[in-house]
């Protein structure tokens, strides 16, 4: 943030700031910060920077009902980290589009976005993104009263998790029960 530094050391900065200001609910100062990093990136011509602050910017746009600028950032970013070759990225980017879908009243592109994260992350290995996803799906699910497919997907996102509470193992429990007594 100063002319002195490196440019990956101002990217940081920009990005740590805009980061900082999201936390706290001054939109305004993130996007200027994530525009600077933006720009610092293409400067410096890292492509996954500047994807990864196309998210940043995508996800406040999602923040501030900015639907159509959320899409055009997310999928710019989606087809970098395809082309990167950077499957981590590429999944968390779906499932940004989930919540995107889901916020434009979008279920069924949703749970397909959803779907397809959760299902990368598992194959990456990445089980609490997988066990995020999954309640993510989970609600929307619950939300358009798909109670049979919402349990499942639950039950899913339990089996994802390492640690469970008490409440969650007792349900995991009844709902395996539950599981048999339908197949009888």
């Amino acid at each position: 943030m100063s002319e002195g530094t490196l440019p990956a050391a101002d990217i940081e900065a920009w990005k740590s700031a805009g980061v900082d200001a999201f936390r706290r609910g001054d939109y305004q100062t993130a996007e200027e910060a994530f525009q600077q990093a933006l720009a610092q990136c293409e400067r410096a011509g890292d492509e996954a920077g500047q994807a990864e602050m196309r998210v940043n910017l995508g996800v406040l746009a999602i923040q501030r009902g900015e639907y159509t600028s959320a899409e055009r950032l997310l999928q710019e970013a989606l087809e970098t980290f395809r082309r990167l070759g950077r499957r981590s990225e590429e999944a968390q980017v779906l499932g940004n589009l989930g919540t995107l879908y889901e916020r434009r009243g979008q279920a069924g592109r949703a749970s397909e976005y959803y779907r397809q994260a959760v299902t990368m992350f598992e194959e990456l290995g990445e089980r609490e993104n997988a066990q995020a996803t999954l309640a993510a799906l989970t609600r929307l699910q619950v939300t358009h009263r798909k109670w049979l497919e919402s349990l499942f997907t639950y039950e899913r996102m339990l089996a994802a998790g390492q640690k469970l509470t008490f409440k969650q193992r007792l349900f995991r429990w009844l709902f395996r029960i539950m599981s048999r007594l339908m197949r009888l």
